[in-house]
C-alpha cells in the first residue's frame, strides 16, 4: 500500500495514527510525518506484544513518559520518541519464556540476556550478538539491566552504534520487583542479593573492588567467584530465576530493580497502585494502565506533571526503511 509521497507501509503494518503522511503541530512541537512513521511502527509492536500478552493471560501495564503520554496527551508526547511498559516479575518471566516461539519475523525477541562478552570462552551459543570490551568500557551498564525489547528487523533505531547487533525499532518492556522501602527482612535481604548479582553482571570490578576492601557483603567470596566464571546468559539467568523464586505474593513497593542498583532514580510505587487495570486511548488504540496512575505519574514526575514541559532525554537515529544493519553497512562502516 502506498501513502503520502511514495512512502510505503511495511508488509502487515496498520495504520494506528491519525494523519499518518503529515507533519503537524502538537503542543507547540513540530510532529514531523518521519516521526509519526516511529510511531506507528511502535504501535504495531505494542499491538503484536498485546495479542501474546492477551493469548496467556498476562498483564501488563503503560510505564513512564508512555503513561505520561496516555493520561495527557491521549497518545505519545509530542517529543518522545519510544515506548516503555512494565510488567509484574510473574508476568515477565511468563512472557518471556512464550516470547521467542510467539514472536515472529520481522518482528523478533531481543532480551538483556541475548549477549556474550568479548572474551567468554566455551560459550554454548556463539551466534549471540557481541559486546566488546569498548563498548562495554564506554557504557559498562548497556545492556546490563533487566530489560526486554522487541524489534522490527526491517527498520532502524540507533541507540548505542554497534554493528554486531540489529537495533531495530524497539519498544522496551521493564520487570517490576519489590524495592524498598522495605518492612520485610527477608524481602530487604533478597533486594541487596539481587543487588550484588547485578554488580556481578555489570560491574565486577566494583564488586570485587568491594570484596578485597572488605566490605560486608551478601555473597561469600565463593560464590562471587563462581559467578565470575559463568558465561554473561548464564549469570542473568540466575539472577532472573532467583527474582522470581523470591517474589511475594505480597509487597508494599515495587519498581525497576535497575533504577536502585544503578541510577539515583530511587522511584517506587504502592502495590495497591496495580490492583486493578484500567485501559487509557493512546493514538488510534487503547492501553492499559495501573488503577493507581496518577499516583505512578506523581511520584515519576512530580506533581506537575499535567503541565507539558518540553524535555528530550533520547536523539534516537531512526528509520522505517533501512534496517539498521543496512545503516551500519552504508553509513557507519564504510
Amino acid at each position: 500500500m502506498i501513502r503520502g509521497g511514495g512512502v510505503k507501509l511495511l508488509d502487515g503494518e496498520k495504520i494506528f495514527i491519525e494523519d499518518l503522511w503529515h507533519d503537524e503541530v502538537r503542543d507547540g512541537f513540530l510532529v514531523t510525518a518521519k516521526r509519526k512513521r516511529l510511531w506507528n511502527i511502535q504501535l504495531n509492536l505494542i499491538d503484536e506484544f498485546a495479542r501474546i500478552c492477551k493469548k496467556y493471560n498476562l498483564r501488563w501495564f503503560a510505564y513512564a513518559g508512555t503513561l505520561l503520554g496516555a493520561v495527557r496527551h491521549k497518545g505519545f508526547i509530542p517529543w518522545d520518541d519510544d515506548v516503555d511498559i512494565l510488567m509484574l516479575r510473574p508476568d515477565y518471566e511468563k512472557f518471556q519464556a512464550v516470547a521467542p516461539v510467539e514472536i515472529k519475523e520481522p518482528y523478533f525477541f531481543d532480551p538483556w540476556y541475548n549477549y556474550r562478552l568479548e572474551g567468554e570462552e566455551n560459550i554454548s551459543e556463539p551466534d549471540l550478538p557481541l559486546i566488546t570490551q569498548v563498548q562495554r568500557q564506554t557504557n559498562p551498564w548497556v545492556p546490563f539491566f533487566p530489560l526486554i525489547k522487541i524489534r522490527d528487523s526491517r527498520t532502524s533505531m540507533i541507540e548505542y552504534f554497534r554493528p554486531q547487533i540489529n537495533e531495530g525499532v524497539w519498544i522496551d518492556i521493564f520487570p517490576f520487583d519489590p524495592v524498598p522501602p522495605f518492612n520485610d527482612e527477608t524481602q530487604a535481604r533478597n533486594f541487596e542479593i539481587a543487588r550484588e548479582i547485578l554488580f556481578i553482571i555489570a560491574r565486577p570490578d566494583l564488586i570485587l573492588d568491594a570484596l578485597n576492601n572488605g566490605q560486608n557483603l551478601l555473597l561469600s567470596r565463593n560464590n562471587i567467584e563462581n559467578f565470575l566464571a559463568m558465561p554473561h546468559k548464564q549469570k542473568i539467568l540466575t539472577l532472573e530465576k532467583f527474582l522470581l523464586e523470591t517474589f511475594p505474593p505480597k509487597a508494599n513497593f515495587l519498581g525497576a530493580t535497575r533504577t536502585f542498583c544503578i541510577t539515583n532514580e530511587r522511584l517506587s510505587f504502592a502495590l495497591k497502585n496495580f490492583s486493578e487495570t484500567v485501559y487509557l486511548p493512546f493514538e488510534k488504540m487503547e492501553i492499559p494502565a495501573p488503577k493507581g496512575y496518577e499516583d505512578c505519574l506523581t511520584s515519576t514526575f512530580g506533581e506537575n506533571w499535567r503541565t507539558p514541559i518540553f524535555t528530550h532525554s533520547h536523539v534516537h537515529i531512526f528509520s522505517a526503511e533501512v534496517p539498521s544493519t543496512e545503516f551500519f553497512k552504508k553509513f557507519y562502516l564504510s
